[in-house]
């Protein structure tokens, strides 16, 4: 086996971009089409796959295949250390009759597999599995010999990798502790992985930490934070969010940030998928009403209305300024409300005045 291949493997431990082509090159070395390596962590699945496989494993999971897949259940009770193949855990007559090979794999003129499962001491199973076409057949005792001959390495790998991204979240949080701020790392399901102490710091007076997910004591706020985390599950390429948090048992207004964290690396190894961060505020005049807009995803005409409060103005006066019915101007009132995390006009305009930024300092900057 060339010694090469064994060296892309740590060397794809390390930078994350190169698993891609690794799968690849395992695939080539044993004849496959290509070649997914799946990280199962509790309720989450995520994947890396070789190039020649990218347009159908989407699919698969968006038919839900991944919750219901035999072959995949057949595999861990097999619970061989080297890899396994369909005919060690069917019969010929069972796997013909699979229904996902014949709905998936045989379409897309696949149908002969060789994975193998690595159980981390981290908690996840990392699954590799090389997808062989239809016509190449199944897999030679000679080529699972050579896959057997990489799961080590595969193993000790993927486990650096998952250490590695580790040591990047907990850096990440680390540096915001620096400047001040307090931040954590949370993971796919909301719960916290890595925090700095200035973060540690407001649990539990400001933080709640769940074995369910990480809460915030106001519970009007926190559903504003439940909404944000679940956005960024379902998208991690979805925009960073600011939520409002108003003063609280001796803690003055900040705004929550909330940032999806990217990349191929959040993908598969690391746990880490938002990255939560707080920033003071400063008691100052009412932002403009575009800054009001831009951070709690108000509509212009809501924007407008909530400056208004924030500068004094009567519901009466609002709705004479803006030509409409006063009935109007309280639903949007209710609007706000809803997006802001409050329910009484006297907290709305401590939020909004904690929000700007002292007359001559620097311009704010939206997220």
């Amino acid at each position: 086996m060339a010694e090469d291949l064994i060296d892309d493997i740590y060397e794809a431990s390390a930078v994350p971009e190169r698993w891609p082509r690794l799968l690849q090159r395992i695939s080539d070395l044993v004849d496959a089409r290509g070649t997914i390596l799946f990280v199962a962590r509790q309720a989450t699945l995520k994947y890396l796959v070789s190039p020649q496989l990218e347009a159908h494993v989407p699919t698969y999971f968006e038919r839900g295949y991944q919750f219901r897949d035999e072959r995949t259940r057949r595999l861990f009770d097999f619970n061989l250390a080297g890899f396994v193949t369909e005919l060690d855990v069917f019969t010929p007559e069972e796997w013909e009759a699979d229904p996902i090979r014949q709905e998936f794999w045989a379409p897309a003129g696949m149908g002969w597999g060789a994975a193998t499962h690595l159980p981390m001491p981290t908690g996840e199973t990392i699954i590799v599995h090389a997808e062989r076409s239809t016509a190449r057949g199944p897999y030679e005792r000679a080529a699972l010999d050579q896959l057997d001959q990489l799961r080590p390495h595969l193993a000790r790998a993927t486990l650096m990798a998952s250490r590695l991204a580790f040591e990047r979240a907990s850096g990440a949080v680390d540096a915001l502790g620096m400047m001040g701020l307090p931040a954590a790392v949370l993971d796919g399901l909301g719960r916290l992985f890595v925090a700095n102490a200035a973060f540690d710091a407001m649990v539990p007076g400001v933080f709640l930490d769940r074995q369910t997910g990480i809460e915030l004591a106001d519970t009007n706020v926190d559903a504003l934070l439940r909404r944000g985390l679940d956005a960024a599950a379902v998208d991690a390429k979805g925009a960073p969010l600011s939520i409002p948090m108003p003063a609280r048992g001796g803690q003055p207004p900040m705004i929550l940030h909330l940032v999806p964290v990217r990349g191929l690396a959040r993908d598969v190894f690391s746990r880490a998928s938002v990255v939560m961060f707080v920033t003071p505020v400063v008691i100052a005049d009412v932002p403009t009403a575009e800054v009001i807009q831009g951070l709690f995803d108000l509509t212009p005409t809501e924007a407008r209305v909530a400056r208004a409060l924030g500068r004094g103005a009567t519901v009466a006066e609002i709705a004479s300024g803006n030509g409409v019915a006063q009935p109007t101007v309280r639903n949007q009132i209710r609007e706000i409300f809803a997006k802001t995390g409050v329910n009484r006009q006297a907290d709305l305009v401590g939020l909004l005045r904690g929000m700007a930024r002292p007359a001559g300092g620097d311009r704010p900057q939206d997220g």
